[in-house]
């Protein structure tokens, strides 16, 4: 936030060059608000994506100040937007973080490796604070994620009751805490079809997930429910009915989220110390440059949420 204004500034990451987020950020050019943006990315990359797009686009925007990353490599320069945009924030000179997609291959080095962003901005702040993928719809329809971009395999693996009983305590304090709702309502999947239908299919259920809620409930005074059939966990009953859906892994929950709310979803990471948001698709690069397929709703969505945050 600039102090001597009171006007909150996003910090935001233009993401991969090779896909849609410079043109998200050519985009944001053409709009107008009373906040301000930090845009961390390659200038000229901005500007030859807006002529790509046809767009008018003001370059002296009094809310939108680009901060300049030349780099030829693109790896270098997806790393340092996000690593510049971190340390905005962390020096308060920005209100909150939004990350525009990339392609996970430019997150890594030879020496760690990253699955995604939010495995990334974890390795920034030492892993000091567990954290937790979720998902915001703009009718602030919540999903959360036992587990981020893990195989299949690796992710059952993590269906455990310690495991589930840890996440769920994170995922309640932060709704309360973040999301300013007072007494969260949960609701958690199974991890098998029907939610194992009385071990016919599985017993992750009965051996985990049933007995993490039980000790939820009764230790930690949690309001939840479960577990049931991932999916049908996403209808509009329980989506009424409970603040968040708890899922078993990503592709269970997002296959319902994205079907629903594809393009105008957010990502909302929990458990970091800065306030994070992202788009809900990918870079998208094919469709670079094609205005009339992009859409910046998500984006808009991402900054309006990170906004309320902080």
């Amino acid at each position: 936030m600039n102090s001597s204004t009171g006007v909150k500034t996003i910090a935001v990451s233009a993401g991969d060059p090779d896909g849609i987020g410079y043109d998200l950020c050519a985009l944001l050019l053409e709009k107008n608000f009373d906040f301000k943006v930090k845009i961390f990315g390659n200038k000229d990359l901005i500007y030859n994506r807006s002529k790509l797009l046809g767009l008018n686009i003001n370059k002296n925007h009094p809310n939108i100040e680009i901060i300049d990353i030349n780099s030829i490599a693109h790896k270098n320069l997806v790393l340092n937007s996000i690593n510049m945009a971190v340390e905005s924030c962390k020096k308060k000179e920005s209100s909150a973080l939004v990350t525009l997609p990339v392609n996970k291959n430019k997150l890594s080095t030879p020496s760690k490796k990253f699955s995604g962003h939010t495995e990334y901005l974890e390795d920034i702040f030492e892993n000091k604070f567990p954290t937790m993928m979720t998902f915001v719809s703009s009718d602030r329809s919540i999903v959360a994620l036992n587990s981020m971009h893990l195989s299949l395999k690796e992710a059952i693996r993590k269906v455990k009751k310690k495991e589930i009983i840890k996440q769920i305590i994170i995922l309640n304090n932060c709704l309360k805490e973040q999301l300013k709702i007072k007494h969260p309502k949960i609701l958690i999947t199974g991890l098998n079809p029907h939610a194992g239908e009385n071990n016919l299919f599985g017993d992750e259920e009965k051996l985990h997930i049933s007995p993490a809620i039980e000790e939820l409930r009764n230790k930690y005074h949690i309001k939840i429910n479960g577990p049931i059939p991932g999916d049908t966990a996403y209808l509009v009953d329980n989506r009424n009915n409970y603040d968040c859906i708890y899922y078993m892994y990503h592709d269970q929950a997002l296959s319902a989220f994205k079907a629903v709310h594809f393009d105008t979803g957010v990502n909302l990471t929990l458990g970091l110390p800065i306030i994070r948001t992202s788009v809900d698709h990918g870079t998208a690069e094919d469709i670079v440059g094609l205005k009339n397929k992009i859409s910046i709703k998500s984006f808009i969505n991402a900054i309006n949420l990170a906004l309320k945050l902080s």
